[in-house]
């Protein structure tokens, strides 16, 4: 873990300051003497494909702060891989663009893509696979533009009896496809999630993002008032796909948002300077957690306390399932050289 509130002008974040902070993540949390063995160190050799998972909701200010994800990046280059190896990526390209992400398909460069596009966008879309085992969830969804098999008149390829889109018949209950950016065999997976809060589920952070990022048909995964909910975990914990691959989790507290809406409000926001890596998501996000119930319990001069947020069920599912640690008092904390 690195705190510094340094790092950041105001709410803006310092590059090169960033580019520092990222090696001393990396090199404490791996014990090695530079970021280069620490990638390897890690399991990423210079012939992968890596896949850096940003969060962009439509402001770059509650996602991942692309001054980090570009600092990423350019570690994975002097490691030894190909620029054009490495795409930057999120759901939804009107997101993406709104945070700072513009999607970009250029040879020789770092690729910035969507898993679904724009529709006016000439960037095509990463999709979803259709070949790669599904996520199975008993759970009703209502497919949409952008998910796999969404088809005004087609359910898995049978013809509607009657009706037409938006009939009962469009409605694929059980599976959710990931995206093809992560189904290839030599891809790696480094997820840069962000200390987000989230009225719904609690927090937006490492876990929720890339669990709900890398698959479709997702709306109907979305469970805030659950007693437990393992949705999240059983997609984390995806083998032979996201749990193999992932190696590596970054939580973006430059600017951590505590409260408030899903729209940045800079009064439920601070500059803590916080950077965590881990190789566990669910530690991450129950630490940022935690900083949001203490700045909740005392939010600023003349703001009444804001009622905790309590219990998050897809943590604690996740814990569950095995993707990570959810008490507190197992999760051990290095300062950062």
């Amino acid at each position: 873990m690195i705190e510094d509130p340094s790092l950041l002008t105001n709410f803006d974040p310092k590059p090169d300051r960033i580019k520092t902070a990222l090696n001393s993540l990396l090199t404490t949390l791996t014990g090695k003497p530079t970021s280069n063995e620490s990638w390897k160190d890690l399991g990423i050799n210079p012939d992968d494909t890596v896949a850096v998972k940003v969060i962009a909701r439509g402001d770059p200010r509650t996602g991942t702060r692309r001054e980090l994800a570009d600092a990423v990046t350019a570690s994975l280059i002097a490691a030894g891989v190909q620029p054009d190896k490495i795409t930057l990526w999120d759901k939804r390209e009107v997101d993406m663009t709104k945070s700072g992400y513009p999607v970009r398909q250029s040879p020789g460069k770092i690729q910035v893509r969507a898993v679904i596009a724009s529709a006016a966008s000439d960037v095509p879309g990463l999709g979803f696979d259709p070949d790669s085992t599904p996520y199975f969830n008993p759970t009703m969804g209502q497919l949409i533009y952008g998910d796999l098999k969404f088809q005004p008149s087609l359910m898995d390829g049978l013809p509607l009896s009657s009706g037409g889109s938006g009939s009962a018949a469009d409605k694929i209950p059980y599976w959710s496809y990931f995206t093809k950016l992560i189904t290839p065999k030599e891809v790696k997976v480094v997820n840069l999630g962000s200390m987000t809060s989230d009225p719904d589920i609690g927090i937006y952070g490492c876990c929720a993002s890339l669990a709900f990022g890398s698959v479709d048909n997702a709306r109907r995964l979305l469970k805030p008032n659950a007693e437990q909910d393992t949705t999240v975990g059983e997609i984390l914990m995806s083998d032979p796909l996201l749990k193999p691959k992932t190696v590596l989790h970054i939580s973006d507290g430059l600017i951590l948002k505590f409260a408030g809406g899903k729209d940045f409000d800079a009064n439920y926001s601070c500059t803590p300077g916080l950077l965590l890596a881990s190789t566990d998501p669910v530690a991450l996000d129950v630490l940022a957690l935690a900083r949001f119930e203490k700045m909740r319990l005392n939010p600023g001069v003349g703001i009444p306390p804001i009622p905790k947020i309590g219990k998050v069920p897809h943590l604690e599912g996740a814990a569950l399932v095995g993707a990570g640690v959810s008490d507190i008092g197992k999760i051990e904390i290095i300062p950062a050289n």
